[in-house]
C-alpha cells in the first residue's frame, strides 16, 4: 500500500504569499535543466515549488520524501507511482512496464526500473518535471545513485526539480557547466523588504511603516518564519517594538521551532562546532577548531552549509562563514555553563587579535570580564575604533571598566569625553575631564603634561558642538601651543575645531582655508574619516554661499573617498548621504533624497534611533513635498518623540523645527506653533550662521501664523542684516522668499516684488528650488505679479519653473490654497472656469478675499478674526457672494471657488 499523500501535490498554506519574482524565475525554466531549491527549514521551498506545480499546464509529478525513502525499492515504487499518476492517459497502460517489473522482482534494480520509466515516457505528447521534494532526507547512496541515473538520462522534456535543506550529494558540476542548472537558495528565497510589507498589509489589522518593515527585515533577514510570527502575534501598533526586541533576543516560539526542526536532527560533533562558534559574528577554520578543540574546521563548517544549517559563505574561496542572526541567538542558547562561555570568550579574544581584527577581539574580552585584555586593546586600539564609529562597544568597555579606571588613564578618560560629547551630553564630558585632570595633577603630573594639549582639544570640540563658539576658538588656539609633534590626530583635530568656530561667526572664507589645511593634513596621515569630515564642513560652507553645484562636487569628492577606504559603514558616510540628500531635495530630486534618507538610516540604525532624527527630518520634508499626509504624520510624530526625550545639536533641532513648523503650517494646528514660540530658544544677537539662521526663520515663521507681523518684520530685517554681512547667500535667498511673504499678507505689494526679484536674481543658474517653495501657493500670486510688473528673461524664467513646480506640489489635505490678489483674479476671470453671470456681476476684492477663505475651511469667526472686522460684517460679505455666485449655500460656494481656482493652480 502506498500513501497517496506521498505522491499528491500538497495544498498551499491559507494566506500563502504570492511571490512573482520567484515565480517568474521558475516559469522561464527549462525542462531539460535540473531546478534545485535548497534553504533552510522555514524558507517555503515546498509552499514555492508547489504553487508553481499547481499553475502549470503540462502535467508534475509530485514526490514527498521522508527517511523510509532511503529504502531503493520504495524510492523506485514511490517515484513510478507519481510519474505514472501525473501523466494519466498520456502513457498507454499497455506500455506500462514498469508495474510489472517491480512486481516480478523483490529488489529490483533501481537503473534498470528508471530506464523503463524513460522509455515509457518517450512517447509522452507533452512536457514533464518531476519534484523530488525534502531531498535533504536521503543518505542513502544507492538511492543517490538511481537520482543520478534520472538526471543522466531523462529525454528532453522531461526535468526534475529538487527541494532540500542540504546540498545534494549528485555531482552537478558538469549540469552547472552546461547551463543545465538552475539553483534558488537562501538568498533568493528570503522575503525582501517589499514582500515583509505586502504580507503585513494583508495580516496586520493596522497599517505598518516602512521603516518598521524595513526593521523587521534586518533583524530576520527575510528568514519566513520570524516574519509569520510577528503577523501572528502583533495585534496593534503598541506590541510592534516589544515583539522586534523579542525578536532580537531570540522569541521563544522560534527557538522551539528551531530546536525540533534542526537541533533535534544533529549528531553530537556538529552540535558542538554549531554552540561554539554561535557566538561569533562570523567564522573561518582557524575559529572553528580553536573554540571547539575538534579538527577538520574547514570541513565541518562545508558540512554545516551544505546541511543547510543557516551558515552561509561569505567569500567566493568559502573561507569565512557567518550565522544567520536568528540561529546564532538560537544556538548561544545552549551554552548553559557559565565558566565555559567566558572562557570561549576568552579563545575568541585572542585569536581575533591573531587575525588581527582589533573591534571583534574587544566584544569577546568584554564579553570574558576580562580586565587585562580589555584594558590593552582599548589602550592600542580605542582611537581607532572610535574613528571608525563603534562607539557602542567602546562605551561598554569604559562603563564596564568604572569611573576610578577612567580618571587614571587620560586615554580612557579622552574617549569617555569624546563619546559623551557626540551623544550630547556636555556636562558629562566635562564632568569626565575634570575629575580625570585633578586626580591626574594630583598623582600624576607627567601623564597630566603628556595629554594636558589633549585635553585642551576635547574641551575645544565640547564648546563648538555646545554653541560656545569663542571659548572654542580659545581652547583650540591653547591646544595647538600645547600639542607636541608627535599628536597630529590631536592637531588635525584642534585645526578643525578653529575652522569650524570661523563657519559658525560667518568668517566663510578663513573657515575654508583650515578646513582644506585639515583635510592635507588628515590624508597625510592617512587619517581618511577627517579627511572626509573637512571635506563635508567644505561642502556646507559651499551651500551656505549658495554654490550648489560646487558643494554637490565636495559631496561627491567626499563619498568617492570614504568608498575607495571601505569606510562606508562608518558615521561620516551618514554625514555625507545627508549632504546628498539636502542637495537633492533643494533641487526638486525627491526619490533621491529620500533613498539618502534611508542610507543614512541604514549606518545610524545601529548606534540607536535617537541619531535617526536628520533622516526623520529629510523624510518628512519628502513627504510633505508629495501631499503625503498618512506619511508626514507618521514622521512628524517620531520627531516630536526624539525631540521630546533627547538632546540634539542646534544644527538638528532647527532643521527639525522647519519641517515641524511647515507641518503644523500646513495642518493649521495653531496651538502647536504658539507651544513651540513659547518654548523656543530665543534667537542668537548675531545669527552668523547657517543653523542660527534657519532657527531665527523659526521663529519668523511662527510669528506671521500667529499675526505677530510688526516682530516677524524686525527679526527678519536682523536675520538678513546678518547674512549680507557674512555672506550667506543661501540664508539671504530663504530670508527674501519669507520676506516677500510675510510683505504680500501685509498687503505691500511692492515691496513682496522687489523682495522675490531679488531671491530671483540670487537663484539665475543655480539649482535653488524648494527654498522658494516652502512658503506654499502664495508664491505662485507673488511670482505671478512680479512677471505683470517686469523681469529680466532670465528671472521671468525661473519664475515659471518655480511657478510650475509649486502648482505641482500638493497640499496635506489633498485640496487648493492661494491668496487672491488683482492679478490671479484677472486670470481666474479671463479662464473658462468661471461662470459667465460673474463676469458681468463681479466680486469685490473683499469678497474673493473671503470666498477664498471659505474655501480654505476657514469659519465665520476665524475669518473676521484674519480680515480683523466684526463677524457680522463678514456674513454681510458672504450673503453678497452668495447672491452674484448664484449659490445657495456654504458647499456650493467652495465647491465653485475650487473649480476656478484650478484653473490658476492648472494641477496635473
Amino acid at each position: 500500500m502506498l500513501l497517496t499523500s506521498k505522491y499528491s501535490l500538497p495544498d498551499c498554506p491559507e494566506h500563502t504569499l504570492a511571490r512573482p519574482r520567484l515565480l517568474s524565475l521558475l516559469n522561464d525554466s527549462h525542462s531539460d535543466q535540473l531546478l534545485l531549491v535548497t534553504a533552510p527549514a522555514g524558507y517555503g521551498k515546498t509552499t514555492l515549488v508547489s504553487s508553481w506545480a499547481a499553475a502549470q499546464d503540462n502535467p508534475v509529478a509530485w514526490y514527498s520524501l521522508d527517511a523510509s525513502d532511503n529504502e531503493p525499492t520504495q524510492f523506485c515504487r514511490y517515484l513510478v507511482e507519481s510519474v505514472h499518476r501525473a501523466t494519466g492517459n498520456g502513457v498507454p497502460e499497455t506500455h506500462r512496464e514498469t508495474h510489472k517489473l517491480l512486481a516480478a522482482q523483490q529488489r529490483p534494480d533501481p537503473a534498470q526500473v528508471i530506464s523503463q520509466l524513460l522509455a515509457e515516457l518517450r512517447g509522452l505528447p507533452s512536457e514533464l518535471r518531476i519534484v523530488l521534494d525534502d531531498y535533504h532526507q536521503i543518505d542513502n547512496e544507492a538511492v543517490h545513485d538511481a537520482t543520478r541515473f534520472l538526471l543522466r538520462h531523462a529525454p528532453a522534456g522531461i526535468g526534475v526539480v529538487l527541494t532540500s535543506r542540504s546540498q545534494p550529494p549528485l555531482g552537478l558540476a558538469s549540469l552547472r557547466v552546461q547551463g543545465r542548472l538552475l539553483e534558488l537558495g537562501s538568498d533568493e528565497l528570503a522575503l525582501n523588504t517589499e514582500e515583509i510589507a505586502q504580507l503585513l498589509q494583508q495580516r496586520l489589522p493596522f497599517s505598518l511603516d516602512s521603516d518598521r518593515a524595513e526593521q523587521l527585515h534586518q533583524l530576520s533577514e527575510g528568514w519566513p518564519p520570524a516574519v509569520q510570527l510577528f503577523a501572528l502575534s502583533v495585534r496593534d501598533r503598541e506590541e510592534v517594538d516589544r515583539y522586534l526586541g523579542e525578536l532580537e533576543q531570540g522569541h521563544s516560539h522560534i527557538l522551539d521551532y528551531l530546536a525540533e526542526e534542526v537541533l533535534e536532527r544533529l549528531e553530537p560533533q556538529l552540535r558542538e562546532l554549531l554552540a561554539c562558534t554561535s557566538i561569533l559574528t562570523r567564522v573561518n577554520a582557524q575559529l572553528a577548531e580553536r573554540l571547539s578543540g575538534l579538527d577538520g574546521g574547514q570541513q565541518l563548517l562545508e558540512q554545516a552549509a551544505r546541511r543547510g544549517l543557516f551558515l552561509q559563505a561569505q567569500d567566493s574561496s568559502r573561507q569565512w562563514f557567518r550565522y544567520h542572526p536568528v540561529f546564532a541567538r538560537f544556538l548561544q542558547r545552549q551554552l548553559t555553563d557559565h565558566s565555559r562561555l567566558l572562557e570561549l570568550h576568552r579563545l575568541a579574544c585572542d585569536t581575533w587579535q591573531q587575525l588581527d581584527q582589533p573591534l571583534e577581539a574587544l566584544r569577546h574580552a568584554l564579553a570574558a570580564e576580562d580586565r587585562e585584555r580589555l584594558r590593552q586593546l582599548l589602550s592600542e586600539q580605542g582611537e581607532q575604533l572610535l574613528r571608525e564609529g563603534q562607539t557602542r562597544v567602546l562605551n561598554d568597555c569604559l562603563d564596564w571598566l568604572g569611573a576610578n579606571e577612567l580618571q587614571r588613564n587620560a586615554r580612557f578618560t579622552l574617549l569617555a569625553a569624546k563619546m559623551a560629547r557626540d551623544n550630547f551630553e556636555y556636562d558629562r564630558c566635562e564632568k569626565n575631564l575634570v575629575a580625570a585632570e585633578s586626580w591626574l595633577q594630583r598623582e600624576d603630573p607627567q601623564q597630566w603634561r603628556k595629554y594636558e594639549g589633549a585635553f585642551a582639544t576635547m574641551r575645544a570640540q565640547a564648546a563648538v558642538a555646545r554653541g560656545q563658539t569663542l571659548q572654542a576658538k580659545e581652547y583650540a588656539e591653547e591646544a595647538l601651543g600645547l600639542l607636541r609633534d608627535d599628536q597630529p590626530g590631536e592637531r588635525t583635530t584642534a585645526l578643525l575645531v578653529t575652522g569650524e568656530t570661523s563657519f559658525c561667526l560667518g568668517e566663510l572664507e578663513q573657515a575654508i582655508t583650515y578646513m582644506q589645511e585639515v583635510e592635507a593634513l588628515a590624508v597625510a596621515e592617512h587619517d581618511y574619516p577627517s579627511a572626509a569630515w573637512a571635506i563635508c564642513q567644505q561642502t556646507e560652507i559651499a551651500i551656505a554661499q549658495g554654490l550648489l553645484k560646487k558643494a554637490a562636487t565636495l559631496q561627491e569628492r567626499a563619498k568617492q573617498l570614504v568608498q575607495k577606504h571601505q569606510l562606508t559603514g562608518l558615521p561620516i558616510y551618514e554625514f555625507i548621504c545627508r549632504l546628498g540628500g539636502q542637495l537633492q531635495w533643494e533641487q526638486g530630486h525627491l526619490d533621491e533624497a529620500a533613498q539618502s534618507a534611508r542610507r543614512g538610516m541604514q549606518i545610524n540604525r545601529k548606534v540607536g534611533e535617537r541619531w535617526l532624527l536628520p533622516e526623520y527630518t529629510l523624510l518628512l520634508k519628502v513627504a510633505q513635498a508629495r501631499g503625503e499626509k498618512e506619511e508626514s504624520l507618521e514622521w512628524l510624530a517620531r520627531i516630536d518623540r526624539l525631540l521630546a526625550g533627547e538632546r540634539y545639536h542646534r544644527d538638528w533641532v532647527a532643521n527639525a523645527d522647519a519641517a515641524r513648523m511647515r507641518a503644523w503650517r500646513a495642518l493649521d494646528n495653531q496651538q502647536a506653533i504658539a507651544t513651540w514660540l513659547e518654548q523656543a530658544a530665543p534667537v542668537a544677537d548675531r545669527p552668523s550662521n547657517h543653523f542660527e539662521q534657519c532657527h531665527g526663520r523659526n521663529h519668523v515663521r511662527a510669528l506671521i501664523e500667529l499675526h505677530r507681523w510688526s516682530d516677524a518684520n524686525r527679526l527678519l530685517s536682523r536675520l538678513q542684516q546678518v547674512a549680507r554681512d557674512c555672506g550667506l547667500v543661501t540664508d539671504c535667498l530663504r530670508n527674501l522668499v519669507l520676506e516677500a511673504h510675510l510683505l504680500w499678507l501685509r498687503e505691500q505689494r511692492d515691496g513682496a516684488i522687489n523682495a522675490i526679484r531679488e531671491a530671483l536674481s540670487i537663484a539665475i543658474e543655480r539649482d535653488f528650488s524648494a527654498s522658494f517653495l516652502q512658503i506654499g501657493k502664495p508664491l505662485i500670486v507673488i511670482l505671478k505679479a512680479a512677471l505683470e510688473d517686469g523681469l529680466s528673461d532670465a528671472e521671468a524664467d525661473k519664475a515659471q519653473e518655480l511657478i510650475r513646480l509649486t502648482q505641482q506640489q500638493p497640499e496635506l489635505d489633498g485640496g487648493i490654497r492661494i491668496e487672491l490678489d488683482e492679478t490671479i483674479i484677472r486670470e481666474i476671470l479671463d479662464s473658462d472656469a468661471v461662470p459667465d453671470f460673474l463676469r458681468h456681476s463681479p466680486l469685490t476684492p473683499r469678497e474673493w478675499q473671503v470666498l477664498n477663505a471659505i474655501h480654505s475651511g476657514l469659519s465665520n469667526e476665524r475669518i473676521a478674526r484674519h480680515f480683523k472686522v466684526a463677524p457680522s460684517t463678514i456674513k454681510t460679505h458672504i450673503r453678497s457672494l452668495y447672491q452674484k455666485l448664484d449659490v445657495k449655500d456654504r458647499q456650493e460656494a467652495i465647491a465653485l471657488a475650487e473649480q476656478m481656482l484650478r484653473s490658476v493652480q492648472d494641477q496635473p
